[in-house]
């Protein structure tokens, strides 16, 4: 019986995302990679024609069926429930395709190679943007980082406030970076980023408008921090709410006036 794309279970969130990205890469031997976009009005479609193509919406069993018989074994990984309400999508929707081998008449990089790591996205300044960039760390372990330009970005910013004393703008900015997915990489981009803030800050900056010291401004900006780097292992991946599927997603985006 032939898969049906509104079978397709949606992703909760972008750390769910990547850390199920971080699964298949490090521990189930994905090797190959490949962003794919696609008109949001058509994404049934689109997983569809991945299905025909390369069977991603084979259960468990069935894929290590493929994976004896030698063929290849793909995942299709869509931008999660969070980055893409059906009440306001995004007009676009991109799609990780991971694989065990190179799909044939496919443009797709390896995962090793160091000039095209594989890439995750974001919905910044109206469109998709490279945000997230798996590769090792200095210990040898895949981990998410932040990509160069968008963490130079955010550092540039945080020092900006930093420089000029103005630690209401820095708190709010530090919160914000607080809700990022904190995989070790991207962890350690952001402890870099703290570092630098508190060493440029100096005493002045830690007193009230008034002049009343109370308490570093920096301590309240990270207290929404994680206290340790987020891990893959044992973490939800999936909604426990409607919608969780494609077929869900889209029925709740048609109610809503979409479609």
């Amino acid at each position: 019986m032939p898969a049906d794309p509104e079978d397709y279970r949606l992703l909760r969130s972008q750390s769910a995302l990547l850390a199920q990205a971080l699964r298949l890469v490090a521990r189930d031997g994905y090797t190959w990679w490949q962003l794919q976009e696609t008109p949001t009005e058509k994404v049934l479609l689109a997983v569809k024609k991945l299905d025909e193509k390369w069977a991603v919406l084979l259960d468990r069993p069935a894929r290590n069926v493929r994976r004896q018989a030698r063929l290849p074994v793909v995942h299709a990984l869509l931008a999660p429930l969070s980055a893409m309400p059906p009440e306001a999508p995004h007009p676009t929707w991109p799609i990780l395709v991971l694989a065990d081998q190179k799909l044939p008449g496919e443009h797709m990089h390896r995962v090793a190679d160091p000039k095209h790591p594989p890439t995750w996205v974001a919905w910044r300044k109206e469109a998709w943007r490279p945000t997230y960039v798996l590769r090792k760390d200095q210990r040898g372990r895949w981990t998410w980082f932040l990509e160069e330009s968008f963490y130079q970005e955010l550092l540039e910013e945080a020092l900006h406030h930093a420089t000029r004393g103005d630690w209401p703008r820095l708190v709010g900015h530090l919160k914000t970076l607080g809700n990022l997915p904190m995989f070790s990489g991207v962890w350690g981009q952001l402890q870099e980023i703290r570092k630098r803030v508190q060493k440029l800050w100096g005493d002045r900056h830690l007193r009230d408008p008034e002049g009343r010291w109370k308490a570093p401004p920096w301590r309240k900006a990270l207290e929404g921090w994680p206290k340790t780097p987020l891990s893959p292992i044992g973490m939800r991946l999936y909604p426990e709410a409607p919608p969780r599927t494609l077929g869900e997603w889209w029925e709740a985006h048609r109610k809503g006036g979409g479609g």
